[in-house]
């Protein structure tokens, strides 16, 4: 797109290089997972054994909330993980993963995940197995999850202010083609919301209602 002297605008999809894009409008996933991590270290009672579910490994947000989770959770000791596995984004996969953690650590308690659809396939296996005690904390902010939180399912998750960033992709292009104004910074990092029992009923589509 650049060498056809189209610009482009980033939402939510960071790229390494700098440059290319006119702008990237992506969420703060660092400081979006220490919410949820924070949330759940709670939720857990400061103890217990976990299984954590991590995105695809070739996507930089997974490494980066995974790391994000671990920057908190690993200050309390009596937090103890029993299994890192990729779920690589996928809503059945975590299900299959979660099933057979389950079967080899039937004492876990809780479960952190990279998005909220491997916290609903997570969730839908523990539901399965009559385990709906295990605490599950996601991570996007999506309507699934909002249902979930709201009908006493998933405990939490973190939104990334996703319709916020299409707003301001929308504004800043319009000033570039028709001002030619560049924003400021390039990479422009959005920070995320916890989303849980308090607030879940004023999330719509990636937003939060007044």
């Amino acid at each position: 797109a650049k060498d056809a002297g189209i610009p482009s605008f980033l939402i939510d999809r960071e790229i390494n290089a700098t440059g290319v894009a006119v702008a990237q409008i992506v969420s703060n996933n660092y400081q979006g997972a220490q919410l949820g991590a924070q949330e759940f270290v709670k939720l857990m009672g400061e103890k217990g054994n976990f299984f954590e579910l991590v995105g695809k490994e070739s996507d930089t947000n997974a490494g980066i909330r995974s790391k994000g989770y671990h920057d908190v959770i690993n200050d309390y000791p009596d937090l103890k993980m029993v299994a890192q596995q990729s779920a690589n984004w996928s809503q059945t996969e975590a299900y299959s993963k979660m099933e057979s953690i389950l079967q080899a650590n039937p004492d876990i308690k809780g479960v952190i995940s990279g998005n909220d659809t491997m916290a609903m396939g997570a969730y839908a296996a523990l539901a399965a197995a009559n385990r709906k005690d295990v605490i599950v904390v996601g991570f996007d902010g999506s309507n699934d999850v909002r249902d979930s939180i709201t009908s006493g399912g998933i405990k939490a998750t973190v939104l990334q202010p996703a319709y916020a960033q299409a707003q301001m992709a929308v504004e800043q292009a319009n000033d570039f083609i028709k001002n030619k104004k560049s924003p400021e910074k390039e990479k422009q990092l959005m920070d995320c919301v916890l989303i849980n029992g308090d607030n879940a009923a004023k999330l719509e589509t990636f937003a939060l209602k007044n």
